[in-house]
């Protein structure tokens, strides 16, 4: 290879890397960085939370405001994702909401959080321990827009979800605990929001605890 033609490729390839560095730094500073978790812990093979709660629907992109509402409610108190997302923060230009966002909110109100990066037995555990946890998704495997939804349950087949998106709504429960059951092979593609900007958010989510006084 031409000793020009080297010297540009290397240039290319050092400007990439500098611009995925820079994007991280950015999003750590938007988003914070998740934790990263995988010690396998015992859960049981199947549970649901039996809550009775309100499943809202949204009508823009406040999923993060209707997913932390229906946590707020999980917890006893009242809360309208669309009066909630009016002064919602850490908002994009867009309207959507960093995950900073959530985790501001609910310690406002009291609550403690963490932001983990973890996999399949993770959530799972985390769901089984009886309190809604907030995952970072895409609305559809094959496209990039992304959203936050509250995971109620699961089982060997499905994963169960509270869904603010009108259109992916496919079931209902008695107690209104969750409207949207998603086979898990494809829960795992739609967690995997991972693109050239945000290399660390595929498989992450935000769990929620009371704090002990």
């Amino acid at each position: 290879m031409p000793k020009a033609m080297e010297g540009s490729s290397m240039f290319i390839v050092r400007t990439a890397i500098l611009g995925i560095i820079i994007s991280t730094i950015i999003n750590a500073y938007l988003m914070t960085l998740p934790l990263p978790v995988l010690r396998k812990r015992d859960y049981m093979a199947n549970y649901l939370i039996k809550r009775n709660n309100r499943i809202d629907i949204q009508n823009k992109r406040e999923c993060a405001a209707f997913s932390t509402a229906y946590v707020l409610r999980h917890f006893g108190m009242e809360a309208d994702g669309e009066e909630l997302y009016t002064n919602f923060p850490n908002k994009m230009s867009s309207g959507n909401v960093y995950p900073k966002g959530i985790r501001r909110v609910l310690r406002k109100k009291g609550f403690k959080t963490n932001y983990y990066k973890g996999n399949l037995n993770t959530l799972k555990y985390e769901v089984s321990k009886g309190t809604p946890v907030i995952v970072f998704i895409k609305v559809h495997k094959d496209r990039n827009n992304l959203h936050f939804v509250p995971v109620v349950g699961y089982d060997k087949e499905y994963f169960y979800l509270s869904e603010s998106l009108r259109h992916l709504v496919n079931c209902n429960d008695d107690n209104n605990s969750y409207n949207r059951k998603v086979p898990i092979n494809e829960f795992k593609e739609l967690w995997n929001v991972k693109n050239i900007n945000m290399l660390l958010y595929s498989n992450t989510y935000i769990t929620v605890h009371t704090i002990q006084s």
